[in-house]
């Protein structure tokens, strides 16, 4: 499969599972957009590209859903992607993600440049 053609599944993926959103829908308890984080129900690293309100819990407040770009695993000896390991996008609720807040955001325009305006941003 050529460069190309995955960077257009991508994009074709990524916008049929992420809801759009507005800055006025984000939010405002949300980590930041491009923040790096875990996935604890996936065991996957990834960064946050959009957050909105889900259910409620017992005590009525709302709460966040996150939709993540996962990344696929790597060995960490020879730094390579596992072999069947794929691009990953879901979304996961607020306490089923650890965000790494000492380390910087991903730029996400940058993030959408590469992958051809793949991203709604």
């Amino acid at each position: 499969m050529k460069n190309d053609d995955l960077v257009e599944k991508l994009k074709e993926v990524f916008e049929s599972v992420s809801p759009p959103s507005s800055k006025e829908e984000y939010p405002k308890e949300a980590m930041k957009l491009g923040t790096i984080v875990r996935s604890t129900r996936l065991n996957k690293l990834g960064f946050i590209t959009d957050a909105f309100y889900g259910d409620t819990d017992q005590d009525n407040q709302k709460i966040i859903v996150y939709t993540l770009f996962l990344l696929p695993s790597s060995n960490p000896l020879t730094k390579m992607f596992k072999e069947n390991e794929q691009y990953y996008i879901s979304n996961e609720y607020e306490y089923e993600v650890i965000g790494y807040l000492m380390m910087n955001p991903v730029n996400l325009k940058y993030i959408s440049k590469i992958m051809n305006g793949g991203m709604y941003l």
